[in-house]
């Protein structure tokens, strides 16, 4: 007789509850936000997209609550628009200005990031040293870290 024990996977989620609507983000799933004037775009790995009324800086704020204090989120801020799921990074090109993130099951998005920005990005993806900040002061220190 053989045993297995199930798997069980805890996956991170983001309640929004507003006067009208309650909204259960599965962060697993989140390619990246996208700031939209007073509002988000959440973009899913599978192409769907939901806009929320609520700003980037507030949606920042919201994922740094979710991770533990002392955890890493996946989260990374780029720039002043963009917020990136760092597990589905898959290409960095300053050339073309450039990020991939993918799935590796034919879920690809390719998003135009400015140079210096990108840069900096990638420098600190690899190691080495930074002088430009990529996330507003004042964010949770688990978001923004390079994983």
């Amino acid at each position: 007789m053989s045993l297995s024990k199930k798997k069980e996977t805890m996956t991170a989620k983001l309640t929004l509850n507003t006067r009208d609507e309650l909204l259960v983000v599965d962060l697993d799933r989140v390619a990246y936000l996208q700031a939209d004037g007073n509002y988000t775009q959440i973009h899913y790995m599978a192409g769907e997209r939901l806009t929320v009324s609520l700003g980037l800086a507030k949606m920042e704020a919201l994922l740094a609550g979710v991770f533990p204090t002392g955890t890493h989120s996946p989260f990374f801020r780029l720039g002043r628009s963009l917020v990136v799921n760092q597990c589905y990074l898959q290409n960095i090109s300053l050339p073309r200005q450039k990020l991939t993130l993918s799935d590796g099951e034919g879920h690809r998005h390719e998003l135009t990031v400015h140079k210096a920005v990108l840069r900096e990005y990638k420098e600190r993806f690899v190691g080495k040293k930074s002088n430009i900040p990529l996330r507003p002061t004042g964010t949770s220190p688990n978001i923004g870290e390079v994983l």
